[in-house]
């Protein structure tokens, strides 16, 4: 084959490939939105439940402790005052999350004692201190359940999870595995 032909053919290839990287990409940024849209309409569904029901909440919210980690103080006000008064317990730790049996792992164990859950939001936590979140619930046996962010519309989504998984949990202890 002629040199200038193979010159124009490896262009070619190198303007396909470039092609095929950005559709990759586009592809990739498309999945990541669809995402954030399903994330934003689970948590618009979970405060239309609690705006259609307004015992919902404290009832969701009555007996049970709730372990939060970071967040706003502004929001951190109103989730804290929600919980005390439906009889429930909002306990806060914004501190970082260390898993090396020091100090900070041990004061972090010791929040988990009694808790139904631990909601952490991601945009306020470091990836290493998610790492040590996770490992410690694991080991405690703790659910945990990720929030989009801190705001109010994912702690309440954040509760409707806790709560069906609770249920979903129940269900499943009720049945005995030999005769169903």
């Amino acid at each position: 084959m002629p040199r200038p032909a193979m010159r124009a053919l490896e262009r070619s290839t190198q303007r396909a490939s470039q092609s095929m990287r950005e559709h990759d990409e586009a592809l990739a940024r498309l999945a990541r939105v669809r995402a954030h849209a399903a994330s934003l309409a689970h948590e618009l569904q979970a405060v239309e439940q609690v705006m259609l029901d307004g015992d919902l909440l404290s009832a969701m919210l009555v007996g049970r402790r709730f372990v939060y980690v970071g967040g706003r103080p502004v929001s951190n006000a109103v989730l804290r005052a929600w919980s005390s008064a439906s009889g429930g317990e909002f306990v806060h730790h914004v501190a970082r999350i260390d898993d090396d049996g020091g100090p900070r792992a041990q004061q972090f164990a010791a929040l988990l004692q009694r808790a139904d859950a631990v909601l952490c939001p991601l945009d306020t936590i470091d990836p290493d201190s998610l790492a040590a979140l996770r490992a410690h619930c694991a080991r405690r046996r703790v659910r945990w359940i990720a929030l989009r962010t801190s705001s109010v519309a994912s702690f309440i989504a954040g509760v409707l999870k806790a709560q069906r998984i609770s249920r979903a949990a129940r269900a499943a202890a009720c049945v005995c595995p030999r005769h169903g």
